[in-house]
């Protein structure tokens, strides 16, 4: 067996429903002006900052030549490691989504109003097949209002994951 019958080996397949993906796909409006500024406001107004379509933020500690290109590499890492995220209360009322990278959803106080209802009718749908969450009662898959405020910042995570199309950057 040389060289050329390794060319012709089979490659193998991809894993079947990896990276997981939930079927939500939030269809609330979207102000990508309204994320960067937040954004900005708060990483310091300090680093660089991506935007995605679906308002996944990705920042850099450290400065980057191509922050498109890079944006796109970190979100990828996201997406392809085993759902992590954590909520994050700001003084302002929104909440930030912190994920296992560099980068955050924000979800606005304002449309958390706006569209509770339909994040609570939703919710359930944003959790991925064959996964299971415990909250801080180690219950599975029972989640408490930021749960679901969770839930629905990371379904747009994962929306932004699987068709990376950066909208917005910055550069102090």
């Amino acid at each position: 067996m040389g060289f050329l019958s390794n060319l012709f080996k089979p490659k193998p397949k991809p894993k079947v429903g990896f990276p997981p993906v939930p079927q939500w796909r939030p269809n609330t409006p979207i102000s990508h002006s309204q994320i960067m500024d937040a954004a900005k406001y708060y990483t310091g107004n300090n680093l660089q900052i991506a935007v995605f379509k679906y308002g996944t933020v990705v920042y850099f500690p450290e400065t980057v030549a191509d922050v498109e290109k890079e944006a796109k590499s970190t979100l990828d890492k996201i997406y392809h490691w085993p759902p992590d995220f954590t909520p994050l209360t700001q003084e302002d009322g929104n909440y930030l989504i912190e994920y296992s990278q560099p980068a955050f959803t924000i979800v606005f106080k304002d449309d958390l109003e706006r569209y509770w209802e339909y994040i609570e009718n939703n919710h359930q749908s944003g959790i991925c097949k064959d996964e299971i969450l415990r909250n801080s009662k180690g219950e599975h898959n029972v989640f408490d209002r930021i749960g679901k405020i969770c839930l629905f910042g990371r379904a747009k995570m994962f929306m932004d994951a699987q068709n990376p199309q950066v909208v917005k950057m910055f550069t102090p």
